[in-house]
């Protein structure tokens, strides 16, 4: 294996569902109540965000203000959001999705993983 080969497997994310205390996956559960190709769609942005070093602003773009990324999908005139946080080791947790309908990231949908973000980092750590 060449210098190459062990720079590139270093540069890949790994995307992680957040898990509440119980053992639910909000981002998952929510994945799996949408559409097939919807849901297709979404899982290939992720596997963008995953092994894509550089992703560019229509997938993936950090929230005004805060810790936060969200991965921006849109099908069939609908918008989607994950929002999304960094951890240790490249990870990147997805704690919560919903389907945008406001030109404006809803305050609500942001304290909602901000909290699930404090709730993880309080269980696992950051670094």
């Amino acid at each position: 294996m060449g210098f190459r080969s062990i720079e590139r497997k270093r540069l890949k994310r790994e995307i992680l569902f957040y898990e509440t205390d119980v053992g639910d996956k909000p981002v998952e559960e929510f994945l799996a109540g949408l559409d097939a190709a919807v849901r297709a769609k979404i899982v290939r942005t992720l596997e963008l965000l995953r092994t894509q070093q550089i992703v560019t602003a229509k997938f993936w773009k950090k929230l005004r203000g805060s810790d936060l990324w969200e991965v921006r999908i849109e099908y069939a005139g609908s918008i989607y959001r994950v929002l999304a946080a960094f951890a240790k080791n490249n990870r990147v947790i997805l704690l919560h999705a919903f389907q945008k309908k406001s030109q404006k990231t809803p305050r609500e949908d942001i304290e909602i993983a901000l909290q699930r973000q404090k709730r993880y980092f309080q269980r696992h750590g950051y670094l």
